[in-house]
C-alpha cells in the first residue's frame, strides 16, 4: 500500500486547464521528484497538497484513507509541509520564533523563551546544523534560511515535505549541505516530494521521478531506469537537442567598451568590450562581483572609477534611465521581486518602459500598445490567455520572455542578462537560447551573466571570468571547458586567449 496517493486530480483557472486527471503515488521514506516544463502543473499540484488551492475534482489518500485538504491547516493536520522557492520566514524574528511561530510555548500570552530556545536547539541538533536559535533570520544566509524552513516542517511533525526548487539560490557548497539534510530526513523515514528544473539534482537525490506535461501525468520511473536524455524527452515530448544549435556568424563593430571600471570593495580594473552580434558570457563564483559589474553598466550601482563608451562615444551612466537613453538594456536575475510587475497585466508589463513613446497628449494609444504586444507575442512565442491576464499567473518561462520583450522594446543595442534561465524548464531554456541567438544575428551585443557553465558554453562565443572583482580570464569558444573556467574563477590561473581583445 502506498503512503500517499493523488488520484484523478483536476484543476482549472480562467482559460487554462492546469491539471487534467493527474495521478501520483508516493512511497513512504522516498525522495520522489516531480519534473516538467513550466506550465506542466507541478506547482499547481503542490499548492493543492499544501492547501493553497482547492482541486476541482479528484481524491487524496494517506495510508489508504481518503483525506480532504481545503486549507493550509488541513495540510498540516495531515502531516504535509511545503517549502516554497520564495521562503516564507519573518526576518525580524529569531530562528526559534520562526520555527515555532504557530505553537509558541508559554502561558497567558507570555512566551516561555527558555523552553522555546531549548526545543529549537534540540531540533537543530537532530540535523547537526550550526545555527543559533537566538539569531535573527535577517542575519542568516539563504541556505540557512532554507534549513530553518525544513526545521519548521519537522516541528509540525510533517511526514511529507514538499521542496519547490530548493536550490535555486544556493551555491555548490550549500547544495551539498541540503543533500546531507535530505539524506538525514530519509534515515528518519520522512518522505520528500522534490521539484526542480536542475535535472542533475533529480538524479543526485531521487529514488523515483514523475513527469508531468501540459497538465497531464506522463510517466513515473525509478531513477535507476532512466537517463537525462530520456527524462527530457518525456518532459518536452520532443528531442531537445534539435531546439537549439550554436551558429557561427561574423561580428561587427564594437558597441560597448568598458575601461578600468571600479567600485571600492566590489570590483576593480574591469576592462572589456562587446561587438555587435556577439554573445559574451560572464562567469565566476557567487560573490565574485559579476552581477555588480552588469548592474553598474546599467546604472543600478554607482561605479567609482573608469569609463563606459557606446559606439566609441563616452557616456555617463548614473541611473537606469541613463543606460536606456544610451541603448543599454538589462534583464534582472530576480524575476519575481524586480522583474515582473506582478499585479499588472501582460500588456502593461511589456509597455511600461516606453509609455512616452506609446502616448500622445498624455494618453496611451491602445492600438500601439496592442500592436507592441502582438509583435513580441509572435516573435517570442509567448503564451497567455489574453492581454488582460495578470503576469503573475504565467509560467516562469513566459514571464522571462515578457521581461526580455519589455527590454527589447526600448530599442537597446546592448543587452545585459543576469541568470536569464533561472527557474525555467529545459524547453523554455532552449527557446530563450534560440531567441538570444536570433538577436545576436540581428546585431545585438549581449552580455550573459550566468552561474550555469553548460549554459555559457552552449551559447557564448567567448567567456569572461571574474574572480574577487577582477577579470581573470577571456576564453574563446574553441578553448572553453569547465576546468579552465573554474581555474580562473578560483583565482588559481589567469588565462587570456591569444590575440583576443577584451
Amino acid at each position: 500500500m502506498s503512503f500517499f496517493e493523488a488520484k484523478d486530480v483536476n484543476k482549472s483557472f480562467p482559460g487554462v486547464k492546469a491539471l487534467n486527471d493527474v495521478s501520483l503515488t508516493v512511497n513512504k521514506g522516498e525522495v520522489h521528484a516531480v519534473v516538467g516544463e513550466n506550465g506542466a502543473g507541478k506547482s499547481t499540484l503542490m499548492k493543492i497538497l499544501g492547501g493553497l488551492y482547492g482541486m476541482d475534482s479528484g481524491q487524496l489518500f494517506f495510508n489508504g484513507e481518503k483525506v480532504d485538504i481545503r486549507s493550509i491547516s488541513d495540510a498540516r493536520k495531515n502531516g504535509i509541509s511545503v517549502i516554497y522557492q520564495e521562503l516564507n520566514l519573518m526576518p525580524e524574528l529569531t530562528v526559534a520564533e520562526n520555527i515555532y511561530i504557530s505553537d509558541l510555548p508559554g502561558k497567558m500570552g507570555v512566551v516561555d523563551y527558555k523552553q522555546l530556545n531549548k526545543k529549537a536547539q534540540e531540533l537543530i541538533d537532530s540535523l547537526s546544523l550550526n545555527i543559533n536559535p537566538n539569531d535573527y533570520v535577517s542575519m542568516l544566509s539563504v541556505s540557512e534560511c532554507q534549513m530553518v524552513e525544513i526545521l519548521k516542517a519537522l516541528s509540525q511533525d510533517s511526514e511529507l515535505i514538499i521542496m519547490d526548487e530548493p536550490t535555486a539560490s544556493l551555491n555548490n557548497q550549500e547544495v551539498e549541505l541540503l543533500y546531507e539534510i535530505i539524506r538525514k530526513l530519509k534515515e528518519n523515514n520522512k518522505t520528500i516530494l522534490y521539484i526542480s528544473h536542475r535535472l542533475k539534482e533529480v538524479f543526485d537525490v531521487s529514488d523515483r521521478v514523475t513527469v508531468l506535461r501540459d497538465g497531464k501525468f506522463i510517466v513515473t520511473k525509478n531513477i535507476a531506469e532512466i537517463d537525462e536524455v530520456q527524462l527530457v524527452e518525456y518532459m518536452v515530448g520532443r528531442d531537445i537537442s534539435q531546439l537549439y544549435k550554436y551558429q557561427e556568424h561574423p561580428l561587427k563593430e564594437k558597441v560597448l567598451e568598458v575601461n578600468d571600471l571600479g567600485k571600492e570593495g566590489v570590483f576593480s580594473n574591469v576592462t572589456f568590450s562587446l561587438k555587435a552580434g556577439e554573445i559574451v558570457g560572464m562567469a565566476g563564483l557567487m560573490g565574485c562581483g559579476r552581477e555588480a559589474i552588469g548592474q553598474a553598466i546599467y546604472g543600478l550601482q554607482r561605479y567609482d572609477s573608469g569609463t563606459i563608451s557606446i559606439s566609441g562615444k563616452p557616456v555617463i551612466i548614473k541611473k537606469p534611465s541613463d543606460a536606456i537613453k544610451n541603448g543599454i538594456g538589462f534583464v534582472t536575475e530576480d524575476r519575481k521581486d524586480s522583474g515582473i510587475f506582478a499585479l499588472m497585466n501582460v500588456k502593461e508589463n511589456i509597455s511600461i518602459n516606453i509609455i512616452k513613446i506609446l502616448s500622445r497628449f498624455k494618453f496611451i494609444s491602445a492600438k500601439k500598445e496592442k500592436d507592441l504586444l502582438d509583435l513580441y507575442t509572435d516573435n517570442m512565442n509567448m503564451k497567455y490567455a489574453d492581454a488582460k491576464q495578470l503576469i503573475m499567473f504565467l509560467s516562469g518561462g513566459n514571464q522571462q520572455k515578457f521581461i526580455l520583450a519589455r527590454t527589447l522594446a526600448t530599442k537597446c543595442k546592448v543587452l545585459i542578462l543576469c541568470e536569464p534561465t533561472r527557474g525555467i524548464d529545459v524547453g523554455a531554456k532552449a527557446e530563450i537560447y534560440q531567441l538570444l541567438s536570433n538577436l545576436s544575428h540581428e546585431g545585438y551585443a549581449i552580455l550573459l551573466i550566468s552561474s550555469e557553465l553548460p549554459e555559457i558554453m552552449s551559447i557564448c562565443s567567448r567567456t569572461l571570468v571574474v574572480s574577487l572583482g577582477k577579470i581573470t580570464g577571456n576564453i574563446l569558444r574553441k578553448e572553453m571547458n569547465e576546468n579552465l573556467i573554474m581555474q580562473c574563477a578560483t583565482n588559481n590561473r589567469n588565462y587570456f586567449s591569444g590575440g583576443v581583445s577584451l
